[in-house]
């Protein structure tokens, strides 16, 4: 299997140019770059296999971690969060990354390193973990959209260009498809790339090492628990219960959270 591939924006069916631009005006954005996964590169990404070594789990060696996790999942599932909820769930979140074996703010620290932090989630825990280093940090607009039984990522040009270096702050891993396209858009063939991320289904850490083999990059997954797996939308849920979510929508959990719904 190659690479996701980029597409050519003027080339695209008109429906599928209709999408993009809904998908735009909804974020209020433009999406300079345009990945596409196909449902059988999707479906080989995301096959069965074991994690490799370079997939880091805090709660192998810390049950602290899974404890933090059920508030997540309490929280999500939730009928009405009210501004309690929110909190007692972003701070499960910096706890998670405060049990990683790595230091978010150290890897950011490095003068030859750029950060990602895709808007919301992403930004927003990054700038909470003291990362974002000036003229070496980046919050694009990372966007998914369901194409052809695949998914189309949207991602605007607040990028850098071919590091050598990267650092991605992400709140959770579903797909992995948003950090793929990242990955393939701001990284170098041999780059080292480090994603830290709260919770990834063992789906979507498969696929990021598997892309980034064939992307040609060091890839090393420090991720705090692993667990759910991928509904027919790309959604983390519980195999044993469908209709319940592991994370919920991270961003619209707690982009308002001072706030009581």
């Amino acid at each position: 299997m190659t690479a996701p591939h980029l597409l050519d924006r003027i080339g695209l069916a008109p429906g599928t140019q209709r999408l993009v631009r809904d998908l735009e005006s909804r974020y209020d954005t433009h999406f300079s770059h345009l990945v596409h996964f196909t449902a059988q590169e999707l479906s080989a990404l995301h096959a069965p296999g074991p994690l490799p070594p370079n997939v880091r789990t805090a709660s192998a060696a810390n049950p602290e971690v899974a404890q933090r996790m059920e508030t997540v999942t309490d929280v999500a599932n939730l009928p009405l969060q009210r501004s309690a909820d929110r909190d007692r769930y972003f701070q499960a979140l910096m706890d998670i990354y405060g049990m990683l074996p790595v230091r978010a703010a150290d890897l950011a620290s490095r003068p030859d390193t750029a950060v990602v932090a895709p808007e919301r989630e992403g930004r927003i825990l990054a700038e909470a973990l003291g990362c974002p280093p000036e003229g070496r940090y980046w919050s694009p607009q990372a966007k998914r959209v369901h194409l052809d039984r695949g998914l189309l990522v949207g991602v605007d040009d607040r990028l850098p260009r071919q590091a050598e270096r990267l650092v991605v702050i992400d709140g959770v891993v579903a797909s992995g498809v948003t950090l793929m396209a990242i990955a393939q858009l701001a990284a170098r063939p041999g780059a080292v790339v480090d994603i830290l991320t709260c919770h990834s289904t063992r789906q979507g850490a498969l696929a990021l090492t598997r892309c980034a083999e064939r992307l040609g990059i060091a890839l090393t997954l420090h991720v705090g628990h692993i667990s759910g797996t991928l509904n027919h939308k790309f959604y983390a849920v519980d195999p044993d219960a469908p209709d319940q979510l592991i994370l919920g929508d991270v961003g619209d959990t707690i982009s308002p959270r001072k706030t009581t719904t």
